[in-house]
This record gives structure tokens, sequence and C-alpha cells, in this order.
């Protein structure tokens, strides 16, 4: 007989999304949904969690990648309270500086735009 899987909690599938490219085999879906799903009814919020997540990996050293944690682990150990704020300051500095970014290569629009001008004024 199989087991029922269990409903997914909101935000998991972003966590997911996030955590399972990087880690281990032996990393599973299952009881990572029980540990984020046990936070959430404690009390964590799951944008906290994606947020972390998101941190934990943008910080991490090349050489450490190999000594990721299991998903339930990390989560248990609460990693993801600390890192949450970290994430929110980084994406609020860095998504103000990419207001000011200028688009180095034009778009195919700009590009056969000015294509015509400049036949236009060959031809002048």
């Amino acid at each position: 007989m199989r087991k029922a899987r269990s409903p997914e909690p909101e935000g998991f599938d972003a966590f997911w999304g996030i955590w399972r490219p990087r880690a281990r085999h032996t990393d599973g879906r299952g009881l990572a949904r029980e540990s984020f799903t046990k936070h959430i009814n404690a009390g964590a919020d799951p944008q906290d969690i994606i947020d972390g997540a998101r941190c934990f990996f943008r910080t991490m050293k090349d050489k450490d990648r190999e000594f990721v944690p299991l998903s339930s682990t990390w989560l248990n150990r609460g990693s993801f309270e600390d890192l949450a704020e970290l994430e929110r300051a980084y994406q609020a500095k860095y998504g103000a500086s990419q207001e000011n970014v200028v688009q180095m290569q034009p778009t195919r629009e700009q590009y056969l735009a000015a294509e015509l001008r400049r036949a236009e004024r060959s031809f002048r």
C-alpha cells in the first residue's frame, strides 16, 4: 500500500527550487517538506525560509559546495532566521543599483531602427 503524499505548504516549491539544484543526491523532498511544514506550523514565515536559502547559497564559497547539509538539517538548525534579513538587505541594495544600469547591447528593434537610419543617411 502506498503512502499518500501530503500536500505541500505554501512556498515549499520555491524553497525546493532553490535548494534542489545544489543539494546532495541523498537529500529527499519528503523529509524537506516535513521540516518545512513543521517550521511553518511553528510560526515561521515561508518567505524567511526562501530568502534564507537564497542567501545561504549566494554566500557559500566554492570549496564548501561539497558540504551542503541536508535541507531538513538546515531547516531544523533554524539557519534561515538570520540569513533572511541578510538576503533582504542584499536585495534592497542590489535592486536599487540595478535601476541605474545602462543597457550595453541594443534590443533587436533598436538595432534595426539604427540600421534603417544609417541606410537613409547613406542615400542622401
